[in-house]
């Protein structure tokens, strides 16, 4: 897998995306995915040999980031979200959705979602 590098203006187009980010991954890009595959995994919030296949990094205010977006990905998502928040003082962990108007500003309104739209983009939830 390789990890695609991207600006911060694409997160901002990616308003009918949803995913995990982690903050200040510094080092081995490679090192930070397998470890959250295998720490997930264990976790028992990746499922049925779900993995993290894509995953893109960016900088913002000094700080390498990776997003892992829930494409394709079989996750518990209760308990992914219980492990982000007990985790966020490592991790810096953040949904895409809060990251981008929180940090940010706002989606680019042509990627916003329509009331209609699904936001899981092929995440496969228990």
């Amino acid at each position: 897998m390789s990890i695609k590098k991207i600006t911060t203006d694409a997160l901002r187009r990616m308003g009918n995306t949803e995913g995990l980010i982690l903050q200040g991954c510094g080092g081995d890009l490679q090192e930070w995915v397998d470890g959250l595959n295998k720490m997930l995994t264990e976790e028992g919030i990746l499922q049925n040999g779900s993995k993290f296949t894509e995953c893109s990094a960016f900088e913002h205010n000094g700080l390498t980031c990776l997003l892992f977006p829930f494409k394709d990905v079989s996750v518990d998502v209760g308990r992914l979200a219980i492990w982000r928040l007990k985790t966020h003082d490592t991790f810096g962990g953040t949904w895409l959705s809060d990251y981008v108007p929180n940090y940010l500003g706002e989606f680019e309104e042509s990627a916003e979602m329509g009331a209609d739209e699904d936001l899981d983009s092929g995440m496969s939830m228990k």
